[in-house]
């Protein structure tokens, strides 16, 4: 009977563990795990990928950041957190904002979440160096 309830706890903790939203097939990332995907990699803003974006968000190892939107340049800081969510100040419009980022299981990709509204980036979309 013992053996049953560790395959059960343990069962439980593997499943829970995986944090996978059944609904939308997504999973958050850890703050490590964001770092990995943003640190050395341009972000689109405003699209799907970066060539259909109105700007970008190249970041930094030191948690700088630099910034692109419609043409204008800006400079700014950034940090990850373990809630899937990156925030950062910049020079063009100041102010904080973060984002969600979600890993989409589904389609591959992610999910990023600004202000309450979804959008797919999808696979490849973030892209490694600096590309602004």
């Amino acid at each position: 009977m013992k053996i049953i309830k560790y395959f059960t706890v343990a069962a439980f903790i593997i499943s829970n563990a995986c944090a996978v939203n059944a609904a939308d097939k997504t999973e958050k990332l850890s703050k490590s795990e964001l770092e990995k995907v943003l640190i050395n990699h341009t972000y689109p803003l405003g699209g799907k990928t970066l060539k259909k974006s109105k700007g970008a968000i190249y970041f930094t190892d030191n948690g700088k950041l630099e910034i692109v939107w419609e043409g204008a340049k800006g400079k700014g800081k950034w940090k990850a957190d373990n809630k899937s969510r990156f925030c950062y100040t910049q020079s063009l419009w100041g102010g904080r904002e973060c984002i969600t980022l979600l890993r989409n299981n589904e389609d591959g990709g992610f999910v990023h979440i600004f202000d309450g509204k979804k959008r797919m980036l999808v696979e490849g979309a973030i892209e490694k160096g600096r590309k602004l």
